[in-house]
């Protein structure tokens, strides 16, 4: 973090940058962190922070620590902060992941974080499917607060996530893997272009809407959306009123092509 505003303050020649600490698994960190911007404006959240752990691992909130890294602590997050966004304008990016198309939305697989023995893989796929539904469900409840939501798959990259929670996977695709910066191209796009402002619900890949179920059999029903939705404001503790209880009224937002 700190090399990272280092760089930044001599790109910009900005001394305006602030580093703030967060264990995103943590929701009672989540919510210190919120207390100290909520009160401000925030222009663009990025939910980026993952995990894929090789073992089932227990927060001390008693949530499976990808469950609560991947999803319930970024919704409790821009739950927090949504008054914050509100008075912005801004925009929410969720990180997900190709391994997502693999996966039909479980909320009891989901939360119960699988079968013994757990298959690590499996569930990150599944958190980072549950982000994309979640991005649209924000995007319906939120419709018209001039919040803009959106989520994304950057492609396999090069990092060394992928090195060390994917190894043979990385041996194998090392020669055709992106880099970082073109993994990260689409979440400054979003975050920054005038011409992805307002596109609220959508799943991009390289600037562009791309499908969200193209494998057959990974559509979820509207009920299954219903039920995560709830699962999360539980696990969350977030009031129910923060968000509205019908937003745009059940429209989901999908797109046909790629």
């Amino acid at each position: 973090g700190r090399e990272a505003r280092a760089e930044l303050s001599r790109e910009t020649g900005s001394r305006e940058l602030e580093l703030v600490r967060l264990d995103v698994s943590d929701l009672g960190d989540v919510r210190r962190v919120a207390t100290g911007l909520a009160s401000g404006s925030v222009d663009v959240l990025v939910h980026n922070a993952g995990v894929l752990p090789d073992r089932r691992v227990t927060t001390p909130g008693g949530l499976e620590l990808t469950l609560a890294t991947n999803l319930v602590g970024p919704f409790l997050l821009t739950g927090l902060l949504r008054p914050a966004l509100e008075r912005a304008g801004g925009r929410v990016v969720h990180v997900s992941s190709g391994g997502m198309y693999t996966q039909k939305l479980d909320v009891d697989g989901l939360f119960r974080g699988g079968a013994d023995p757990f298959d690590g893989v499996v569930q990150y796929a599944r958190t980072k499917r549950a982000l994309v539904v979640l991005n649209e469900l924000l995007a319906e409840r939120l419709s018209g607060s001039g919040v803009t939501f959106s989520a994304m798959h950057p492609g396999w990259a090069d990092t060394p996530a992928v090195r060390t929670s994917l190894p043979r996977f990385h041996a194998v695709t090392k020669g055709i893997l992106r880099s970082p910066e073109e993994g990260a191209d689409t979440v400054v796009w979003l975050a920054a272009s005038a011409a992805a402002a307002g596109r609220s619900g959508l799943f991009w890949f390289d600037r562009a809407p791309a499908p969200t179920t193209p494998v057959p059999g990974t559509r979820e029903c509207p009920e299954e959306r219903g039920r995560l939705w709830s699962a999360l404001v539980e696990a969350a503790g977030l009031d129910p009123a923060t968000f509205p209880r019908e937003g745009a009224r059940g429209r989901r937002r999908r797109t046909r092509g790629s």
